[in-house]
């Protein structure tokens, strides 16, 4: 699977980079999955390195099925 490096800011956590980078917060578990190594802190410190896979659109790896019918 392709990816890339992503570099925190200070202050950012698991879910906003979910959101940011997969549109939900279901992509926590796909973040973790890639990053094994990196700590479930609450927070990430400024310059954490996060590899970031980069699903097929086609995928359903975000759980969109759990979306409200208002979202899918």
């Amino acid at each position: 699977m392709d990816s890339f490096n992503y570099k925190t800011k200070q202050g950012e956590r698991w879910d906003i980079v979910a959101v940011n980078m997969f549109g939900n917060i279901s992509g926590i578990s796909i973040l973790s999955d890639a990053n094994p190594d990196v700590p479930m802190d609450p927070v990430f410190p400024d310059g954490t390195i996060l590899v970031i896979p980069i699903l097929d659109p086609t995928s359903t790896d975000v759980a969109t099925s759990k979306l409200p019918p208002w979202k899918s």
